[in-house]
């Protein structure tokens, strides 16, 4: 496992959207469409949970074309 970021969907665009597990809990908006969400725990229905094989460059390159990372930003 490469990283310690949760993917998730989008409850309204469906967009893949990662976010680091610090910011569990916290209200923001989709960077996709406006819609606004909190940040779920690793063990929301909405959790994308990546199959084990995943580590493929080819399939870790699709994933990245399809999925918004967002960060807390520095006036938090």
């Amino acid at each position: 496992m490469g990283n310690s970021f949760t993917s998730f969907l989008c409850d309204r665009c469906h967009t893949e959207i990662q976010a680091s597990p610090d910011m569990v809990g916290q209200e923001t908006e989709c960077p996709a469409c406006g819609a606004k969400l909190v940040i779920p725990g690793p063990n929301a229905d909405n959790v994308i949970r990546h199959a084990a094989g995943d580590d493929d460059p080819e399939t870790i390159e699709a994933m990245k074309s399809r999925t918004i990372r967002i960060e807390l930003g520095d006036d938090i």
